[in-house]
């Protein structure tokens, strides 16, 4: 076990990771992220100058799309992800899940990155946060979400396990795929120097889909699905892709 003699409180996922999230991701190269949703966004649309992020987590990629040139917003489910976001970013961030996100305007694109998606737990909630984002959009306006696959799963993370330290905290990650559930279900420990006497475990729990799937659910919607890219790359994707991205139009 990564910490002894500390008393082990269960919490909400993010309530306690969001502090270090950064830390914890900081091998994540986001304006490579921002990058290249710019560049399928515009392969797909002639206009592009608002976004709003429906998963923007603590802002990272916000950031770096407005650093481009976009008008961007942010909303989370996480409270505790929007107060670090709001910290570093100067945009309108607000608490909400993507399934019933409201807008004072009609943005020009709507994103949800970094598995975010994965973590709706049934087709219902799918077809929720898949209209709600088309009800915000402007006319022509397009969706883009990523999925991580089956694959991605079954091969990199089916046992995995990650220890580091910060200067605020240790934590402990341990990664599994269930496959009769078809959950990948990712486990934290998190420990802060200035509370050392609780451990703070968080489960975090995603159903991952076969990219037939998701083409059926975006099939009862009234998008029009105009790209679907094996992650980072203009090649179609498909079961084997470890990221696939998802462009809808309105």
């Amino acid at each position: 076990m990564l910490l002894k003699k500390a008393k082990k409180i269960t919490v909400a996922p993010y309530s306690a990771l969001a502090e270090i999230y950064d830390f914890v991701m900081n091998h994540v190269d986001y304006q490579r992220w921002a990058n290249y949703v710019a560049l399928i966004a515009q392969k797909h649309s002639d206009h592009l100058r608002s976004i709003v992020d429906f998963s923007c987590g603590t802002g990272s990629l916000c950031l770096q799309l407005k650093q481009l040139g976009y008008e961007v917003s942010g909303c989370d489910s996480s409270v505790e992800m929007i107060r670090i976001a709001r910290q570093k970013l100067d945009a309108p961030i607000w608490c909400a899940d993507m399934r019933h996100v409201a807008t004072q305007s009609s943005p020009d694109l709507v994103v949800s990155l970094y598995d975010s998606m994965n973590y709706l737990p049934d087709n219902f909630s799918w077809l929720q946060s898949l209209k709600n984002a088309y009800s915000v959009l402007k006319s022509k306006g397009l969706f883009i979400f990523d999925i991580s696959t089956l694959h991605n799963s079954i091969n990199v993370f089916k046992k995995y396990i990650e220890k580091e330290k910060s200067e605020k905290a240790a934590y402990l990650r341990k990664s599994h795929f269930d496959k009769n559930r078809q959950l990948q279900i990712n486990y934290f420990e998190i420990r802060y120097k200035k509370s050392p006497e609780i451990i703070f475990c968080e489960t975090h729990k995603q159903r991952i889909r076969k990219v037939q799937e998701i083409l059926e659910m975006i099939r009862q919607t009234d998008f029009e699905l105009v790209g679907c890219y094996s992650g980072f790359s203009l090649q179609p994707g498909s079961e084997e892709s470890e990221r696939v991205h998802f462009v809808l139009k309105k």
